[in-house]
């Protein structure tokens, strides 16, 4: 059997998870690269992509409302607790696919997955093989400087908490102008910069919060610079799936 190579799709609430994973794993099939695209949001409506794993095949949050009286909040935290009391059948699953790269669109409530054990448990449950994240920075919040800062601050969190590879980009990139992606690019290069602006825009007490987080990122070794894609236009596909290609398997393709 060929190595499994996990990536995560990360982001908060409406940065594009899983439209992402739908066109970037239509990008893929093209490409001639063997991929499984995989829900693990137990309350998602409608997926719009062949989920050919799907967690809803044994657990949905509105069976668990009936079931335990639950409101929606309830019922999705407790869903998505029950899924690991599954776990080993959804890596029979994708195992069963035999596929070189799965696609995993997480739950819509980033919090759910990211900040509780629940989500490092799947992650450790599905597979001994290699894994990685792919981080979503939201476009629409992050042509403001001080929410770019709590992005990288989130990704620093999560890269930490799951001591995984994290890929990191700027989903949506098709609703930025050239020069909005360009002065966010520079944010990326020089942190001067992205003080400078976020020092126009915030109060003197968001200034400090942003200098402590980024003192905070900065110990934790971490660095950003999230490539510009879109899901719509396909824009930066081929330089995520080269980013993707470096951690996993050395520059090389994934299915030979």
């Amino acid at each position: 059997m060929r190595a499994l190579n996990l990536a995560f799709i990360i982001g908060t609430a409406g940065s594009g998870k899983t439209e992402l994973t739908a066109s970037f794993t239509r990008w893929l099939e093209l490409q001639g690269e063997d991929v499984l695209a995989v829900n693990l949001d137990p309350g998602a409506i409608t997926v719009p992509y062949p989920a050919n794993v799907d967690v809803r095949d044994y657990i949905t949050v509105e069976e668990v409302m009936e079931r335990y009286g639950l409101g929606p909040n309830g019922g999705l935290v407790y869903a998505c607790d029950m899924m690991i009391e599954i776990i080993d059948k959804l890596a029979r699953e994708i195992e069963s696919f035999d596929p070189d790269l799965v696609i995993l669109d997480t739950p819509g409530q980033m919090e759910l997955f990211a900040f509780r054990d629940i989500g490092v448990r799947i992650a450790e449950g599905l597979s001994d093989e290699p894994k990685g994240i792919v981080y979503l920075f939201d476009t629409t919040y992050c042509r403001n400087p001080l929410n770019y800062v709590m992005n990288m601050f989130i990704a620093s969190a999560i890269a930490n908490r799951f001591l995984l590879p994290l890929i990191p980009i700027l989903s949506k990139s098709d609703l930025l102008s050239d020069e909005e992606r360009e002065e966010i690019q520079r944010w990326s290069e020089d942190p001067t910069l992205l003080q400078d602006a976020v020092g126009r825009e915030v109060s003197e007490m968001d200034r400090v919060i942003s200098q402590d987080m980024m003192e905070i990122i900065n110990r934790l070794g971490m660095e950003f610079s999230p490539i510009p894609v879109s899901s719509k236009t396909y824009m930066g596909f081929t330089e995520l799936y080269a980013e993707l290609s470096r951690v996993f398997v050395e520059g090389e393709r994934f299915t030979q």
